[in-house]
């Protein structure tokens, strides 16, 4: 019982998390036009912060804000790959 309890809210959070995720991700694509190498700085040094305060500290906010991190880090990915072919 305790087992189907875990895996249950494993899948909720897993959806929450993929949720923020994309929402984060098509955020940061609509802005990457203007804030393209903004957040691909803010991105990696956010998942780095957050990487750090992950090995002190381990909880909800850290993941939270390691997803958001890594959401912003991918928006700005699409715009940085396709700059060399633009003239």
């Amino acid at each position: 019982m305790d087992q189907a309890l875990d895996n249950r809210l494993d899948s909720r959070t897993s959806r929450r998390t993929l949720v923020l995720f994309t929402t984060t991700l098509v955020l940061a694509v609509l802005a990457s036009p203007l804030f393209a190498i903004y957040e691909l700085f803010l991105g990696a040094l956010g998942l780095v912060a957050t990487g750090l305060v992950a090995r002190l500290k381990d909880g909800a906010g850290t993941m939270t804000a390691t997803v958001v991190f890594a959401g912003v880090l991918a928006g700005s990915l699409p715009y940085l790959a396709a700059a060399p072919f633009v003239s």
